[in-house]
């Protein structure tokens, strides 16, 4: 952190604020000049901090009125998208998290969703109390302007809390392969270190396929094997 640019500080200080619900979707954030002197920087610096928010779709410049914070962007509910909590309570399973953080982090190499920081949501889901996988989810933040994102690490379905929130994920796409459990995935999901386990790199896209998920999944096989539904249920 402490060789970031210093526009990158007051963006990310800035964003975490407006999650936070420092500022309501639609309200204005102060002036270029008492965002000066809150952060102590330069004009530019400020700018391009703003530029950044607004490139993310979390803050929306008017013309000779000031910026404000983008409305949460709606989208059609999932209407039956397959989730791990589904198909655990189809299966008789008790769908659970036992490990969850969420934190503002840069969008992963790579990624669908553009440069900034994104919400990085990392969570051990479990079934019947014992971890089967290990979940990094990264969403762009103009999903949740002036919403709790505490809810979003306390409830088992990511796709239940979006749809509750009118913000849906309506296909994805998952890419499978095998991957050998670091110290810190075992750990997490109870296994030894080094084990084979199912990997599933994920693009959740929105209507119109405009992608607002980007997931990186690790499973134990031996205790749970994924069933998946791309689009919606019929």
């Amino acid at each position: 952190m402490a060789h970031e640019p210093l526009y990158r500080r007051v963006q990310l200080d800035l964003a975490s604020q407006i999650l936070a619900g420092a500022w309501s979707p639609g309200q204005f954030l102060p002036t270029e000049q008492a965002l000066q002197e809150r952060y102590r920087v330069s004009r530019t610096t400020i700018r391009k901090a703003v530029a950044e928010l607004v490139a993310s779709g979390l803050l929306v410049i008017e013309r000779g009125n000031g910026t404000r914070v983008a409305e949460p962007l709606p989208e059609p509910p999932t209407a039956g998208l397959l989730s791990f909590s589904r198909t655990m309570r189809e299966l008789g399973r008790r769908p659970g998290i036992a490990r969850a953080v969420v934190r503002l982090d840069p969008a992963p190499p790579g990624s669908d969703l553009g440069d900034g920081p994104m919400v990085h949501l990392t969570r051990v889901h479990t079934a019947d109390g014992e971890p089967v996988s290990l979940s990094e989810s990264w969403l762009p933040p103009r999903l949740f302007a002036g919403l709790a994102l505490g809810r979003l690490s306390e409830q088992p379905s990511l796709y239940d809390e979006l749809q509750a929130l009118d913000l849906g994920v309506v296909e994805v796409i998952d890419t499978f392969g095998l991957t050998n459990a670091s110290a810190d995935e075992a750990d997490a999901l109870r296994v030894q270190p080094g084990v084979p386990l199912l990997l599933v790199d994920r693009i959740g896209y929105a209507a119109n396929h405009v992608p607002i998920e980007n997931s990186r999944i690790v499973v134990c096989a031996e205790r749970y094997r994924p069933t998946v539904i791309t689009g919606r249920r019929p």
